[in-house]
C-alpha cells in the first residue's frame, strides 16, 4: 500500500475563503493538526472523521487546533459506526491536554458527555518513536514561541517517507530529522524578505529557509504550506532559487509515495 497524503488545509493563520489551515490526512486514518475544521473538510474531499483513529499535534496554536471540538462532534457515533474500534488517540506537545480539556468544555461535556468520544492523550518529545497502522513515526522539535514538534511517518513496507515541520525557524536539526526522505511538507508563513529580528519573534520560516532544509536534507519534493493569502506564487519563486522541486501545497490534493522517490501527485 502506498503511503497517501490528503491536503485539508494548507493556509496561513487567516485563510481566504474556501481554505483552511494546517491540517492533512495520511492513509485515511492519521490526521496531522485540524485545522479550523477538519471534519467539514474531510467529508468535502471523501474522508469520514470517524475512520480518524490518530491524531498528532505539531503545536496548540488556534489555528491547528481549531477543529478539535468539531472532531470530537463528529465522532459522536463513533462506536455504532466502528463498534471494533479503539478510542481516538491524541498525540502532542506538553499543551494538549488543556486543548482538549477546552473542547470538551466548548461542547459542554459534562451536561452531554456524548459530544466527546472516548478518547487518551499520549505527550509525545522529541527523539520518540512509535509504531501504528503499519506506519513508523517519529517524532522531532520545531522551534517556535510554544512547545512545538514536527513528524516522519515512514512506510516500512516501500520505504517511503513524508516529514511535516510544524511552524518552525530554521534550525540545523530539521534537516538532519528529514534526511532523504521523499516529501517535505514545510511551513513558509514568513515573506521571502521578512528581516531576521521579525523571524526571531515569530519563529516562522521563510520559503528560502524551507527551501534550505529540503537542498540540505536531500528530500525528493519540497511542499510549501502555511503561506499568506495571495502569496504563494512568491512564496514559490523564492523556493524555486535554493531548491527547484517544489509545489505549492492545495487543499484538496492528494499525493502517493510508492517507494524511495516515487511520489505520484492524484
Amino acid at each position: 500500500m502506498a503511503l497517501e497524503v490528503l491536503f485539508l488545509g494548507v493556509s496561513s493563520a487567516w485563510p481566504g475563503d474556501g481554505e483552511d489551515t494546517a491540517c492533512y490526512l495520511v492513509n485515511g486514518r492519521i490526521l496531522i493538526d485540524t485545522g479550523w475544521n477538519a471534519a467539514v473538510n474531510m467529508q468535502t474531499h471523501g474522508a469520514q472523521p470517524t475512520d480518524v483513529d490518530y491524531v498528532f499535534f505539531t503545536h496548540c496554536h488556534q489555528d491547528h487546533t481549531l477543529g478539535l471540538p468539531g472532531l470530537f462532534f463528529a465522532n459522536m457515533h463513533r462506536a455504532k459506526k466502528r463498534p471494533e474500534a479503539d478510542p481516538l488517540k491524541l498525540y502532542g506537545p506538553l499543551d494538549l491536554g488543556a486543548v482538549c480539556d477546552g473542547a470538551g468544555a466548548l461542547l459542554q461535556v459534562e451536561r452531554y458527555p456524548q459530544c466527546v468520544p472516548p478518547h487518551e492523550v499520549e505527550l509525545v518529545y522529541p527523539g520518540d518513536k512509535l509504531e501504528l497502522a503499519g506506519l513508523e513515526i517519529e517524532v522531532g522539535r520545531s522551534f517556535h514561541p510554544l512547545d512545538a514538534r514536527c513528524y516522519r511517518f515512514t512506510d516500512p513496507a516501500t520505504g517511503g517517507s513524508v516529514v511535516f515541520s510544524g511552524d518552525t525557524f530554521y534550525h540545523q536539526g530539521l534537516p538532519l530529522f528529514a534526511k532523504d526522505c521523499d516529501v517535505l511538507v514545510h511551513e513558509a508563513a514568513a515573506s521571502a524578505d521578512a528581516e531576521i529580528p521579525d523571524l526571531m519573534r515569530s519563529l516562522h520560516s521563510r520559503p528560502q529557509d524551507a527551501a534550505q532544509v529540503a537542498q540540505e536534507s536531500g528530500v525528493s519534493t519540497l511542499v510549501l504550506v502555511h503561506c499568506g493569502v495571495g502569496k504563494g506564487q512568491a512564496a514559490l519563486t523564492a523556493a524555486k532559487q535554493v531548491f527547484p522541486s517544489v509545489r505549492l501545497g492545495k487543499k484538496g490534493e492528494k499525493l502517493q509515495i510508492l517507494g524511495p522517490g516515487q511520489v505520484v501527485w492524484l
